[in-house]
């Protein structure tokens, strides 16, 4: 029986080489001239990129009506004026907040986890724990459900001391999603429900959260539509497991049944089946078991390559020349009509650097990149370890490495460095001694004597800190920070460097920053010692990430393969697809077993569910190999290295089932013996391909070839 209250709920899908986002936009358009304000929800992984597709599908200019944006940030909007004033935690002062109410605990208290128990990684697993319960709709007490005694007490008493202690400090807790359901549930949300529309664009599933969300809103009588793709003949099938479509067709599925509403067909009928279409109905036919042939031409096999490189190099060099080539060939091209895909994001990632800064090929990787490793934490790290191991010599050798403590010049910090090595001077006693020894005259006792007092003095003043509380402790080390002359060896570096550099910096110093307002906040008149404060700052600053935002519009966008959406990019490069690679098998690295997951869903009321991964890496592999074969709009090139971070690799067994459907497979190599207009694209490129060819040492065959390299060679000479 539906509510008086309850607004349509449209549910359609639509074949996978028909625009989804253009469907979806039209939607948008009807619904905003009805009058309604509509939230275009996109997945986390997607709303950037899914804000400029829906701009370019808007038949008109951009309207202030539709808000390209997640289901978290459309919260902000909702709730904004009707929550009270908390304050806020994300990631790195809720791992704060473990930490404090963990070092309470006695190791004793904990029969599990005692010895761990302030063991970063530990933390870390207990606050993606606290995240997963959230977006499940459960509460820390439906842990009394697990069966293993010992495990269920340490998580029952830590998940209890950290609620009291948010509780207790007016601390914001859970989601974003998590205050509009409560919100909603208690009629505190001021906004006129019947003016609001959701369009929900590329979800294969709803977690706990997001669907109990989309059923609140509903009720309340917000029209809410969405859209998924799949073949006719998949969502017909009374039998969908193993299907390539079998995500979104359950997901349609189940809300077709919940709302008993059945999803129409949006699907369009294309004048031509094009090469991708023609891999896709291959593809479903062999999981569905379906009698189906297709003939694979030659055009096919040009807008569908499979190429086999050597290495890893070799793969991104070939692509970097190929866009070159598209380029020169077509002065209508640009970088955005090209997209890159990753099969492994690390392995790639200093490669694609060199590779493409070389044939000046301007590229943005959306990826947010780890502080742990930048000379800012290690700063940190290294005055942590000086004052918890009483100033090791090596310590502080590595704090003067890091460029950033106190304005001596390299020669300086050289000099100091070997006077200390030669006579072994170790712990803070020795360091606070005048330096003697000259050894005949072969150290300048008076400089390394002014050295060790600028280095030492703004060190001891930090040290002789006692414990106090945060807000004075902030200020001695603000205080340290001018002494030491941090934070001006910072901005002379980052002066020197180039403006997508500095970026890089500017968001890493706001890192470092949001860090000790984080530690302010959660430690707000406790008192801490300095000890303390350097391991919390040392954590808060490991765990923390940065990103930086494209500075154009027009740059070859890089990411992991497995968050791309069907027709992305005119050109796309997915490369390193190796059998480890495609699929990816979502490994449970959580405080939970699989089963012990199982149970708790079992246990808990219906609408309560944490994510089994394994159980659904089948149907999302699938799923992603499916958009992948689609991500093109013109070309796709999918590649695989024989050698994969210096180890035999194979191809994946999707690449080899397309092979067997009939496209074939390349094999691609550099050839630096000769050198041929393929070589043409970048100055840089063009020179290395030079050197690479007299590295050879080999003579060229022919007269004219020799003459052509000689005159190519003075050419590039002159420039």
């Amino acid at each position: 029986m539906k509510n008086s209250n309850e607004a349509e709920m449209k549910l359609f899908y639509t074949d996978i080489r028909t625009s989804l986002t253009e469907i979806l936009t039209r939607e948008a358009e009807e619904l905003v001239a009805a009058g309604k304000r509509v939230f275009y929800i996109a997945p986390n992984s997607l709303s950037f990129e899914k804000e400029r597709a829906v701009l370019e599908c808007l038949s008109q200019q951009a309207s202030f009506a539709i808000t390209v944006t997640r289901f978290a940030q459309m919260a902000r909007y909702l709730v904004l004026n009707d929550l009270p004033a908390k304050t806020s935690l994300d990631d790195i002062g809720l791992g704060m907040a473990f930490y404090k109410c963990l070092a309470e605990l006695d190791p004793k208290d904990l029969r599990v986890y005692g010895a761990i128990k302030q063991d970063p990684q530990f933390i870390q697993q207990l606050i993606e724990l606290y995240h997963e319960m959230t977006t499940a709709q459960m509460s820390f007490l439906d842990l009394e459900s697990l069966t293993d005694e010992d495990k269920r007490a340490d998580l029952l008493l830590i998940f209890e001391k950290v609620t009291a202690y948010l509780n207790q400090g007016q601390l914001a807790q859970g989601s974003q999603l998590s205050h509009l359901i409560e919100a909603i549930e208690n009629d505190k949300v001021s906004s006129d429900f019947t003016q609001i529309a959701l369009v929900i664009d590329g979800f294969t599933r709803f977690s706990a959260e997001e669907e109990r969300i989309v059923d609140l809103l509903h009720g309340k009588g917000v029209e809410i539509v969405i859209g998924a793709y799949a073949s006719k003949k998949a969502y017909a099938s009374p039998f969908s497991e193993g299907n390539l479509y079998q995500a979104s067709v359950d997901f349609l599925h189940h809300l077709a049944s919940k709302y008993q509403t059945p999803a129409q067909d949006y699907s369009q009928t294309h004048e031509k089946m094009d090469s991708f279409d023609k891999a896709s109905r291959l593809l479903e036919s062999s999981y569905d078991f379906s009698e189906f042939t297709l003939d694979v031409d030659e055009k096919d096999r040009d807008n569908l390559q499979i190429w086999s490189c050597l290495t890893q190099k070799e793969e991104l060099e070939l692509v970097a020349r190929s866009i070159r080539q598209k380029l020169h060939a077509n002065p209508d091209l640009s970088y955005k009509h090209f997209r890159i895909l990753l099969g492994d994001v690390a392995s790639y990632q200093l490669s694609l650097k060199t590779i493409f800064d070389q044939y000046q090929i301007p590229f943005y990787l959306g990826r947010s990149e780890s502080m742990a490793h930048h000379p800012l934490t290690q700063f940190v790290e290294s005055i942590l370890a000086l004052k918890r191991y009483r100033f090791r010599q090596e310590d502080l050798i590595n704090l003067l490495r890091t460029s950033l403590y106190t304005d001596l010049s390299q020669p300086d910090i050289d000099a100091f460095e070997q006077y200390i090595r030669y006579l072994g001077i170790n712990g803070l006693p020795a360091f606070q001694q005048t330096f003697t020894k000259s050894h005949h005259g072969k150290f300048d006792l008076e400089r390394l004597n002014a050295l060790r007092l600028r280095i030492l003095s703004p060190l001891e003043t930090l040290f002789a800190s006692r414990k106090q509380k945060a807000e004075n402790l902030l200020q001695k080390w603000n205080s340290f920070l001018k002494e030491g002359a941090v934070t001006k060896q910072l901005q002379d570096l980052t002066a020197t460097m180039e403006a997508l550099e500095q970026e890089r910096q500017t968001e890493v110093w706001k890192a470092f920053c949001h860090v000790l307002e984080q530690f302010a906040t959660v430690f707000a008149g406790s008192q801490v010692s300095l000890e303390d404060f350097l391991a919390l700052l040392h954590s808060g600053m490991s765990l923390s990430q940065y990103r930086t935002i494209p500075a154009t519009v027009n740059t070859v966008l890089v990411q992991s393969y497995d968050l791309i959406a069907p027709l992305t990019a005119d050109f796309v490069y997915a490369i390193g697809l190796t059998q480890d690679h495609l699929p990816k098998i979502a490994q449970n690295t959580s405080l939970l077993t699989d089963e012990e997951r199982q149970n708790l869903n079992q246990a808990t009321e219906e609408g309560a569910q944490l994510l089994i991964a394994s159980s659904e890496n089948l149907k999302k592999n699938r799923y992603t190999m499916l958009s992948l074969v689609n991500s093109a709009r013109k070309q796709l090139v999918l590649s695989a290295p024989s050698l994969f971070n210096e180890s035999e690799s194979k191809e994946s067994a999707y690449l080899q089932e397309l092979v067997h459907f009939g496209f074939s497979r390349k094999e691609k190599r550099m050839n630096h013996k000769g050198l041929s207009k393929e070589d043409m694209g970048s100055y840089h490129s063009l020179l290395s391909s030079l050197v690479a060819y007299h590295q050879q040492g080999e003579m060229s065959e022919t007269e004219q070839d020799l003459t052509f390299i000689k005159v190519l060679a003075r050419v590039m000479g002159k420039n």
